[in-house]
């Protein structure tokens, strides 16, 4: 359980750092923006299904699943995502400024605006580092079963914040990582 603890909490930092070197050396390379095109010029039909999984990084989740946590009986893991939640949405806000970096609409033109989006600055994605916290959290007291629907509500929620014109792709790529450290560092409830 160490161990994997320790090589999430790496990887989650060398994503993030990663992220962080690119937001940070002011251009846009051509691989990102053409991953951000093809993402954020996917179809209106699939909208709504997006737009409601992409809910899952909001900050009201977080209470919303520690409540459900309580109300089955798991108090240590309500504990764990109120905690793992909160830290993940705060850090990403604390975290905008390292990045420096606007949103897609500031960098590049003709992006697809899909919903209101708050904030000037879209690096680091808050809704992927919650809901990767949130997911990854989960993921140990949860079935080994329920670990698909989780991978695919966090990679809905990073594709979502693409397609709505919130963030680009090493935003995205950022707050997986910001969740990936975070969810490692926060105590295993079964202690």
């Amino acid at each position: 359980m160490v161990s994997l603890r320790l090589s999430r909490f790496a990887l989650g930092a060398g994503l993030f750092l990663v992220s962080l070197a690119e937001a940070r050396r002011g251009g846009l390379p051509d691989y990102e923006e053409r991953v951000f095109r093809t993402v954020n010029g996917a179809s209106d039909r699939i909208r709504v299904p997006v737009r409601a999984i992409m809910q899952a990084g909001t900050f009201a989740t977080v209470p919303a699943v520690s409540a459900l946590a309580l109300v089955a009986g798991r108090r240590r893991l309500a504990a764990s995502l109120a905690v793992g939640g909160t830290i993940a949405w705060v850090g990403a806000k604390l975290a905008k400024p390292f990045g420096g970096r606007a949103r897609p609409q500031g960098v590049l033109p003709h992006v697809t605006i899909r919903e209101g989006v708050e904030g000037d600055l879209g690096w680091v994605s808050g809704h992927t580092a919650v809901a990767t916290t949130l997911a990854l959290v989960a993921a140990e007291e949860l079935p080994a079963t329920a670990r698909p629907l989780l991978a695919g509500i966090v990679g809905t929620v990073g594709f979502g914040r693409m397609y709505v014109g919130a963030h680009l792709p090493h935003g995205v790529v950022g707050g997986a990582g910001l969740g990936m450290m975070i969810s490692a560092v926060i105590p295993p409830t079964d202690v």
